[in-house]
């Protein structure tokens, strides 16, 4: 007798298709429409994306064409690379090879992904590895066509799910040869085997959910061509839900207004080069590269001990010492290389001690904006109450809007980064104080969470708000679907929110 199966749990699965990923490998993609070099960061801010949703995936899917070329030599350099980036997150992988992988037994050792079934959480995977003939055909061999039947019958409770690259229901009009040969014959074999969903790659549009004689189908669109889609599925039991995403930002002409790069100390992955791309290909209307003033004047010893707010002293050396002022000048020249159609350059700046900017005057012109942040107030103690602390954010708010920022970044972050609670009977007065200042309040979530109701006084007080990934990692380049989630909560229409928001002339 088979042994009995455990009962099915809730699983979310990541699934992705078709990243035809080039980096190391002797091979450039000769088709323009796909990012081969960008397919590693695309499939970081997928995962990112449902991070942010929420959702925390137990299992990885991979359908298929990781690579753009498996014979190029160093493809199997930049397999690896995937493979190691997904094993970092410590989510369990299961990948099928495609068409242009090459060299299946590799590929199965990379993703601990061999041919057959694979048990996670009471699910049965059915990963198949298809056979190639000529001009493309692939065809399901007689031994695999026959084992969707035999899993059934030695696992009768366990819903199966089958894996391939090539795509099978419903029909393809093109002269190419997407479907598998004996697609009908596999299609058979999942109906008598009741197959709970079969999910396929290949071809890159994707096929919509369908059901087929009892069995789900889907096929996934490419993750390396626009608008760079993937998909969620959640299982429960024979039910599922099956959601696809887009990373291309789906508002034109949107601007973020605080981007950091290789400058910022708290910076990881950011560059300049590579924020760029991503926003580029992402539909970003405009990038704006930001950076913290405080990092371009210190070095990282002094900076991050904010002594500088309380002895002007350390500001006076560094802008005395030296014409470079720290890193500033090197940062302008860099800043001003980059500028250009859709990209924008800017500062981040604090006060110093008095309440004065930390901004040498030399150092004041020649941005495209300002973007004013409390980061740390120079008086406040492990133990300040939260009435004082109030008192004193209010204090520098007003500060700030002496000088010629645009925009003001992260309002209230500094409470909940020093274990306080929001103040709500503020936000009615902050949002007139930035109204008379014509200062836009910013939407941000790194490490922050924007309140609602802070945005709504913004809107009743006539103040613009502001778009900023405050992105410090690749991941959050570009990525603006939590805030047009909060433009839509506050009552916002996508196709009249330019009106709202403010960007860099």
């Amino acid at each position: 007798m088979p042994p009995p199966s455990l009962p099915p749990h809730s699983l979310d699965v990541l699934i992705l298709a078709d990243l035809h990923y080039t980096s190391l490998a002797r091979h450039t993609c000769p088709i323009s429409a796909r990012q081969a070099p960008l397919a590693r960061e695309l499939m970081h801010k997928a995962l990112h994306r449902l991070r942010q949703t929420g959702v925390e995936p137990q299992l990885i899917i991979l359908l298929g064409d990781l690579v753009d070329n498996g014979q190029a030599p160093g493809a199997e350099l930049d397999l690896a690379r995937l493979a190691g980036d997904l094993q970092k997150t410590g989510i369990r992988v299961l990948a099928v090879p495609g068409n242009h992988d090459n060299a299946p037994e590799r590929y199965a050792g990379l993703f601990d992904s061999a041919p057959g079934l694979h048990l996670v959480n009471g699910y049965g995977f059915l990963l198949f590895s298809d056979q190639r003939g000529e001009n493309e055909h692939y065809s399901r061999t007689p031994e695999s066509l026959a084992w969707p039947s035999q899993i059934a019958a030695q696992h009768p409770d366990t819903p199966l799910i089958a894996v391939q690259h090539n795509p099978l229901h419903p029909a393809i009009q093109s002269g190419y040869p997407y479907l598998l040969d004996n697609s009908d014959a596999v299609s058979a074999g999942y109906r008598d085997a009741r197959v709970l969903l079969s999910l396929s790659g290949h071809y890159h549009p994707g096929q919509s959910l369908h059901e087929h004689e009892g069995v789900a189908y889907a096929t996934t669109p490419a993750l390396a061509e626009t608008p760079f889609a993937f998909q969620h599925l959640r299982l429960e039991g024979r039910r599922f839900e099956l959601t696809t995403h887009t990373l291309r930002i789906g508002v034109p002409g949107l601007c973020d207004v605080h981007c950091h790069t290789e400058f910022a100390y708290c910076a990881t992955t950011v560059s300049a080069g590579v924020n760029r791309v991503l926003a580029e290909q992402l539909g970003l209307g405009t990038l704006c590269l930001t950076e913290h003033a405080f990092h371009l004047y210190f070095p990282c010893e002094i900076a991050w001990t904010y002594d500088w707010q309380r002895d002007r002293g350390l500001a006076e050396a560094v802008w005395n010492g030296s014409p470079r002022r720290g890193r500033m000048a090197a940062y302008r020249r860099f800043a001003a290389a980059q500028r250009g159609p859709g990209v924008r350059i800017g500062l981040e700046v604090d006060l110093m001690a008095g309440g004065e900017l930390l901004l040498h005057p030399d150092d004041a012109t020649g941005w495209d904006l300002l973007v004013g942040a409390v980061h740390e107030i120079d008086t406040v103690r492990k133990g300040t109450p939260q009435a004082e602390m109030e008192r004193l954010f209010m204090r520098d708010l007003e500060r700030l809007l002496t000088y010629p920022i645009q925009v003001l970044a992260h309002p209230f972050r500094i409470f909940t980064r020093h274990q306080m609670a929001k103040p709500e009977h503020l936000y009615r007065e902050v949002a007139q104080r930035l109204a008379r200042a014509g200062v836009a309040a910013e939407i941000n979530f790194h490490t922050n969470q924007p309140e609602p109701a802070f945005l709504r006084a913004c809107l009743d007080a006539g103040v613009r708000l502001a778009l900023g990934s405050d992105a410090h990692r690749f991941e959050e380049v570009a990525d603006f679907d939590p805030h047009l989630r909060l433009l839509r909560e506050v009552g916002l229409e996508m196709d009249d929110v330019a009106r709202h928001l403010y960007a860099p002339i």
